[in-house]
């Protein structure tokens, strides 16, 4: 149904193909668009055909079941990384990951993206989620988000509209798919600065968070005021804990890793063991922050 248009089309792959984490079955179909024109059509005859839509970016912060889905999986972190600068607005498309544009207006001198550098994510996946680090997050920069919505029809809207909060927005709850967005990005007083920042966001990741493992990042949210999962779980002692293949990471505790073979039971199963141990000792209800399928 999509051999006339410039996508890759691939059907049954495996979900662990392409998150972050490494688990998930097959999906019926997954389509990966080559230009904006062709995501819009993709979308359009899916929705034409019923067929369910799953959008996967960079894949980080999913979850997906052990028995696949039974759709179509656009997969547009592989393409679509396209971004240009007008005056002071920076215009993204879905697939342009966060590090390389937090690194690319650094370059050009341009503030506020620096925090991006330590998010391992894309440009569609950040608003969906409000991603954040090091205490800022997507909607401080963003504008406003082109995407088409559960009629097949294109929309732009601004942040304002749709419903931003701490790792949460609207877009999360309604049918739609993000094609681009875009940002406010001022030239700053001191571009050194900038750059300095941008790399002390990569560093401070780096040193912080577990590197070069299968993750999909942070299991449950972490709110600002606090208490931080990962010293919760920490506190009541599984820090390591392994169900399976899947493992509390000995270095951040927030943080599950597959190391090899891992399924999305595992991951579930050590996820309700961690939030139901940290409300029994602690009585504190930590809230999920990776999205399930």
């Amino acid at each position: 149904m999509f051999s006339d248009l410039q996508c890759t089309v691939t059907e049954n792959l495996e979900l662990k193909r392409l998150t972050t984490l490494g688990v998930g079955g097959p999906c019926k179909y997954c389509v990966t668009p080559n230009r904006l024109a062709d995501l819009s059509e993709v979308y359009t005859r899916c929705l034409t055909e019923q067929l369910p839509v799953l959008i996967v970016g960079n894949g980080s912060n999913l979850l997906p079941d052990d028995k696949g889905y039974d759709g179509v999986v656009i997969h547009a972190g592989k393409r679509l990384k396209t971004f240009k600068i007008v005056d002071n607005i920076v215009y993204a498309e879905a697939g342009v990951p966060l590090p390389k544009l937090a690194f690319s207006m650094a370059r050009e001198g341009r503030s506020g993206f620096e925090f991006m550098a330590g998010i391992p994510g894309t440009v569609g996946g950040a608003i969906v989620m409000n991603a954040g680090c090091l205490g800022h997050d997507t909607a401080e920069v963003l504008q406003s988000v082109t995407f088409l919505d559960e009629r097949g029809l294109i929309q732009t809207r601004s942040k304002e509209s749709l419903g931003f909060s701490f790792r949460e927005s609207m877009l999360q709850r309604i049918p739609g798919l993000i094609l681009s967005a875009s940002f406010y990005a001022p030239l700053a007083e001191h571009p050194e600065e900038v750059m300095a920042k941008t790399r002390r966001a990569a560093d401070i990741r780096k040193q912080k968070f577990p590197i070069q493992v299968a993750t999909a990042g942070s299991t449950f949210k972490s709110p600002p005021e606090g208490p931080h999962p990962g010293r919760l779980i920490e506190e009541v002692g599984l820090k390591g804990f392994q169900i399976g293949s899947a493992q509390i990471s000995p270095v951040h505790a927030n943080w599950i890793i597959n190391l090899g073979g891992a399924t999305s039971s595992d991951v579930k199963a050590l996820m309700e063991v961690m939030q139901n141990t940290v409300a029994r000792k602690l009585g504190i209800v930590m809230e999920p922050e990776v999205l399930m399928v």
